[in-house]
This record gives structure tokens, C-alpha cells and sequence, in this order.
């Protein structure tokens, strides 16, 4: 009987199923829909740009109007922030956080599967789940999905989750409690699908034309007024270049809609942490060391990290201690080219153990002739040295002719950083920008101090107090008054760290530890070599920071003991790791995170995250809420003209002025501290080895 009353639209979509089924062949070019992540004119499709691809779009249809940023962090993963504006009566804003994950990539008998979620977190009026399948053929590319929430509002059929508390939940679809996973695929589903058409003649053109299962059932509540789209819309969309593309297109005979997206490849970034250095020349014959050494080559040493210095008949052995601003397997190259000038005729093997601010890596053992060969025949390659490489405890045999020596070092950057919040239902958007230039300075072979000046450039906080409230105990929701003094003191501190057994590492930091927070932290890590997991321990005793005293320096309150216990997952051939936290934050909420952060070969580096705890807060949703999410984003600028190495531009788009789910940002974290020795920094730039 159910199927009797399933309206035209059902049968659209069943259509399209059954053309989803021929073999994949020709091209589409991907766009997005109505809220920002890829799709048809008004529906979502499966599937998923780039990786690394940033897109920001804007659309309006309807009378409301919608600005999403959002990113493929991952080849499964796209996270986006978006703030939706009802312009019918009274402008209201509805903000939220979407993403779409796939589940199974497209096949020659298998469409593209993806689940996605509108508003994960975010209010109630745009929110909505839905599992969307995808087939090309030729230049057609065919979706049907199957939604939730106010995409479950048209062509219904019954929740088709076999568990009870889904099917027999009764979903509100508007007010001012933000929408939670309890609400996620809960009520009634609703049919969708769409053809887009790619022109083969008109490069970048096509035609979409979708049935959508959105009856717009909170805004015909919300105003009488309202008239209701039709379902079916058709429009043309066109991209004139890889990073830019705009759509139009008519929904019934009354309704018109625009949309436009710039979509940069963070992948495609040009500048680097640092620029290139110039390589070390491999000198032909293995002149003997003695002159060479009293030539400056122990300058030279210095200056590429290494200490240590020894050799035998059988290997150059050096401690390489190693930095951030290159890939380790570059300063391998350099040392291994250094050590092999030096070496003399006998050793046929190079050897360096890694190290780290003390912290003792992997030993390697290099071939020279693989050296020599790669560097002045130009035969071999780094592959193939990898290949060759023992990866063993250096037991020293050597005779040392530079003893291990650290002087004072210093390192400069300036950082801009910029938190942008589009999760506000009063202020639209906040944000606030500020430069932070620091001196790092090596003390020793294990420390390292570290003081940053905060510039407070531009934000949009006054008056923020008077629509949140104000916390008796605040965490960050007085994040305002930090933004009166034009500068304070970010950081200012003393870190040091310590290898207590193979692969496993700690370090402690006091001082100035962040912009709010000075304390004292401490934590383990253990990484295995060769491992694609680690886990890890810290603790932290932090106080909260007086924002009225001069450059914030005064202590403001008691003691706050906050601690987690750390996971980590690297993704194999990538550099994609996901992070798993439980723990206590600062407001003395217990509970857990989910991070996924991928670094790119040009050292952008992009990442999501979102937090579940015990306390709820006064949401910007505009309820209360225990859950609090965020993405981050990191170019670096350091090899531009004038600009110092490792310098960067940040970009933070979260909930700004929270006080739980808030944990101290430690400076120092182990996991990245240790990552230029991991093997996965090694392997994924090994090619970097040989000039």
C-alpha cells in the first residue's frame, strides 16, 4: 500500500537507479549545490572533491542566502562551516557544520556512495542527513539519495533503519535547540535524485536538473507568507577555470537561484616552510680528510645539525640533529653528501643516529657507493638507497673528531593567524586577526625557550559579553577583554624533553604556555618506529591569565588540573593522522575528542575536529549544547621574499568564546615535536634525499 501513495517523484529517482547501473566512461566537472558541498542545483550528490580542496561558496535562493568554507581533508572526508541567513521576515540566522564522508568509491558496476550530515551540529531549521548514490555514464552523471531530517520533508516513505529508536522518533525540524547526534537519521525519509549533463562542445558547461525531497516545512510554519519552491529545478552551471565556478537555475516558474564558488587546491600552495637550500656537492676520488677538515668543514658540520663526528674502516657515524623546516630525508642527504667528503677511502657505510631537541630517533645506514653513485654518476635514486638502508642501534666504534657540542641557536617567525566563527545566530560572523612574531631560542642539547608577542590587529567583539552572558569562572569565554590590549605576551616558557627508552619520549614545559594560560605541562609519548600508531599521556596544571593586567601577565584565579590520554593513527601513504583524546578540560569537564589532521607534501597543513562532554554551554547555536567542533587551517609562508623560515598563515573557524570542551594548547605537543623522526616523514619524502 505504501507504494500506491509514493508521489512522481519516487519514480523520477527510480529512474534514475536503474540508469545508475551502466558502466562508467567520459568526464564531469563536479560543482557545488545550494549549501556549499558538491552536488546538483538543490540536492547533494556523493561525491568529493580533490583532496585539499578549499571551497568557499555563496548561494541565494528562496529569500535566504548562504556562505559555507569548508575542505576535503581527506579522499573520504569533507568538513565544512556555514552560515545560512532567512531574509522572509525578520533576518534570522541559522549556523552549522556539514560533512560528507564516503563510504565506497564509484566502480564499473558500483555507483559512489557517500553519507552526509547538514547541520551535524548546528541549528535545527537546516538540518538534515542523507545517503546519496552516484553513477556516470558518458557525460551524464546520475544521484538518488534518501534523506533525513528537512530533506525527509517530500516524497516520504518510512524511516528504512530497522532500529526502533530511529524510525519511531518524532523530529522537530525548528527551534532554538541545536540539532545533536540523537536527532541524526531519526523521522520520516524522502526520495531525491537529479541529472547533471556535461556539454562536451562548451568545455566547463553543464545542465543540472534535480526533484528535491525538501518541502520546506519551518519556513512555511514560520511564516504564512511563505511560498513553498517546487520540487524539481533545473539550471546550468559553469566553471571557466580550475578554481572558480557559478551556477543559475529556476526551481518551479517563481523561484530563482544563484550560486558561485571559488575552490583553490590547498595542495597547489607554492611557498614552503623554508627556502630551498642549496645542495651539498659530492666531491669525486674521496679526497683524504685531514685537509679538508682544517678548511671549514667543521663550520659546515655545524650548520647542518650534525655532532658526533666519527670514523672507522667500516663507517662515518654522526649524530644528525634534525629541524622542521625541511623534510628530514633532505638533511640526510645533506649529511650523508658532508660525511662522505670527509670520510677518506675505507668506510663504505654512513651512519646517522637522529635526534631532535635530545630526543633520540632511528640509527640509519646508508651505502656510500648508493651516495656517490646517485650524487655524481647521477645512477640510482633514492628508492634505491632506501632500499639498502639498515635501520639498526649504532653501537659507536668510531674515533670521534667532534665531540657533541651544542651552542645557543636561535630561530625567528612570524605568524598571522586569524579565528573566524561562522557559528553565530546574533553577530552573523565574528572573527578576530593578529600577528605573533617569536624568538626560539636552543639551550643545550634537551631545552629550548620560547618567547611570542600577540599584535591584536582587527575583530568585531565588542559587545559580545551582552548577548553570551558573563562566566563568573570564564575558560575563554572572556576572549573579548583579551582583545582590548592592542599587545600582550603569547608565550613565554621553558621546555625541555628526553628520550626514556627506544621510542619512547617526554617533555615538560612552564611558563607562558598560551594567550590565556601560563602553568606548568607534562607528557609521554610512545611511537613506535615503523608503527602507524602511537598513544601518550599529559598533564597539565594551568591558571588562567588576568586579560587587564599589562600584557596579560598577572595570574587570575586558582590552579586548573587538566589532563588526556592520547591515540593516534597515521593513514598509510598519507599524511592524514586521526587522534583520539580522552580526558579532563579545563572547566572540569570530562570527555573525549575526535581529531583528523592531514599535512600535504607543500607542508599545508588542514584538519577538523569535535569534542563531546559532560557540561553543556550557552550554544551560538542557540541553545545548550556538550558538543563543540572546529577546523583549522595552516599555510606555510616562510621560503616568501623577507619573510623568516617556518613563519605561517592560520586560519581557525570554531565556536568562539566557549568555556567547556576548552583544553590548553600546548606549544610543544610530543606527537609533532617527533614527527621529523618518524618513519612516515622518512618515507613520504625520501625523494627529497638526492638532489
Amino acid at each position: 500500500m505504501i507504494g500506491l501513495k509514493v508521489p512522481c517523484g519516487a519514480l523520477f529517482c527510480l529512474v534514475l537507479f536503474l540508469l545508475c547501473a551502466f558502466p562508467t566512461s567520459g568526464f564531469a566537472r563536479d560543482s557545488a549545490s545550494l549549501s556549499g558541498t558538491l552536488g546538483l542545483n538543490l540536492i547533494p550528490n556523493a561525491r568529493m572533491d580533490d583532496v585539499g580542496m578549499m571551497r568557499v561558496n555563496y548561494s541565494r535562493f528562496a529569500k535566504s542566502a548562504h556562505a559555507s568554507l569548508g575542505v576535503q581533508i581527506s579522499d573520504r572526508l569533507y568538513l565544512g562551516f556555514r552560515q545560512t541567513v532567512d531574509k522572509q521576515d525578520d533576518p534570522h540566522l541559522f549556523p552549522g557544520m556539514d560533512l560528507k564522508f564516503r563510504l565506497f568509491e564509484e566502480r564499473a558496476y558500483r555507483p559512489e556512495i557517500s553519507v552526509g550530515l547538514q547541520s551535524a551540529l548546528g541549528h535545527k531549521r537546516m538540518a538534515a542527513e542523507y545517503l546519496a548514490l552516484s553513477k556516470r555514464y558518458r557525460d551524464f552523471d546520475f544521484t538518488l539519495g534518501l534523506g533525513w531530517g528537512r530533506m525527509g520533508t517530500r516524497q516520504t516513505i518510512p524511516n528504512p533503519l530497522l532500529v526502533k529508536s530511529f524510525s519511531s522518533a518524532k523530529r522537530k525540524l525548528d527551534g532554538e535547540n541545536p540539532n545533536q547526534p540523537s536527532d541524526w537519521f531519526t523521522g520520516d525519509a524522502g526520495l531525491f535524485g537529479g541529472i547533471q549533463y556535461d556539454i562536451p562542445t562548451i568545455d566547463g558547461l553543464s545542465i543540472k536538473a534535480d526533484w528535491s525531497s525538501d518541502n520546506w516545512q519551518a519556513e512555511q510554519s514560520a511564516s504564512s507568507s511563505f511560498n513553498a519552491p517546487a520540487p524539481w529545478s533545473i539550471g546550468l552551471s559553469y566553471r571557466p577555470y580550475d578554481w572558480i565556478d557559478a551556477g543559475i537555475a529556476m526551481a518551479g516558474l517563481d523561484h530563482f537561484m544563484a550560486r558561485i564558488s571559488l575552490s583553490p587546491n590547498l595542495q597547489g600552495w607554492e611557498a614552503r616552510s623554508s627556502s630551498p637550500e642549496p645542495p651539498i656537492a659530492l666531491l669525486d676520488g674521496r679526497p683524504t680528510l685531514p685537509a679538508l677538515y682544517q678548511s671549514g668543514y667543521a663550520e659546515t658540520s655545524e650548520q647542518i645539525g650534525l655532532s658526533r663526528i666519527g670514523f672507522n674502516d667500516i663507517r662515518a657515524e654522526a649524530v644528525l640533529d634534525l629541524k622542521d623546516t625541511t623534510p628530514s630525508a633532505f638533511q640526510i642527504g645533506q649529511g650523508a653528501r658532508h660525511l662522505s667528503n670527509m670520510a677518506g677511502q675505507r668506510p663504505e657505510q654512513i651512519a646517522f643516529q637522529l635526534a631532535r631537541y635530545g630526543l633520540r630517533g632511528p640509527s640509519l645506514i646508508l651505502n656510500r657507493r648508493d651516495i656517490e653513485q646517485a650524487g655524481l654518476t647521477h645512477q640510482g635514486s633514492a628508492e634505491e638507497i632506501w632500499r639498502n638502508t639498515l635501520i639498526e642501534d649504532i653501537v659507536p666504534k668510531s674515533i670521534q673528531i667532534a665531540r657533541e657540542k651544542f651552542k645557543e641557536s636561535f630561530g625567528f617567525r612570524i605568524d598571522w593567524i586569524s579565528d573566524l566563527s561562522l557559528a553565530e545566530d546574533e553577530n552573523n560572523i565574528l572573527y578576530r586577526t593578529a600577528l605573533i612574531p617569536s624568538l626560539t631560542k636552543r639551550i643545550g642539547k634537551h631545552f629550548i625557550t620560547e618567547n611570542a608577542m600577540r599584535f591584536n590587529l582587527a575583530d568585531n567583539f565588542d559587545h559580545m559579553s551582552d548577548y553570551k552572558g558573563v562566566s563568573l569562572t570564564p575558560i575563554r569565554s572572556d576572549i573579548e577583554a583579551f582583545t582590548k590590549q592592542s599587545l600582550i605576551i603569547e608565550r613565554q616558557y621553558l621546555a625541555g624533553f628526553v628520550s626514556l627508552a627506544k621510542d619512547l619520549h617526554a617533555a615538560a614545559s612552564l611558563g607562558y604556555l598560551e594567550e590565556m594560560y601560563a602553568g606548568l605541562t607534562g607528557e609521554i609519548l610512545y611511537r613506535p618506529f615503523g608503527k602507524s600508531w602511537a598513544i601518550g599521556v599529559e598533564v597539565h596544571e594551568a591558571v588562567k591569565r588576568d586579560p587587564t593586567a599589562s600584557l596579560a601577565l598577572a595570574p587570575n584565579g586558582d590552579p586548573v588540573l587538566s589532563g588526556f590520554l592520547n591515540g593516534y593513527y597515521e593513514f598509510t601513504g598519507t599524511g592524514a593522522t586521526l587522534q583520539a583524546s580522552v580526558g579532563r578540560y579545563l572547566a572540569g569537564d570530562v570527555g573525549g575528542s575526535l581529531a583528523l589532521n592531514n599535512e600535504f607534501d607543500n607542508g599545508v597543513r588542514v584538519g577538523g575536529f569535535v569534542v563531546a562532554t559532560n557540561k553543556s554551554d550557552f550554544d551560538v547555536y542557540g541553545g545548550e549544547t556538550n558538543l563543540y567542533a572546529g577546523m583549522n587551517l595552516s599555510m606555510p609562508l616562510g621560503s616568501l621574499p623577507f619573510i623568516p623560515d617556518d613563519s605561517r598563515l592560520i586560519l581557525n573557524t570554531k565556536p568562539l568564546g566557549r568555556d567547556t570542551a576548552q583544553r590548553l594548547e600546548n606549544p610543544v605537543a610530543l606527537y609533532d615535536v617527533t614527527e621529523p623522526l618518524s618513519y612516515r616523514s622518512l618515507t613520504r619524502h625520501w625523494s627529497a634525499l638526492t638532489p
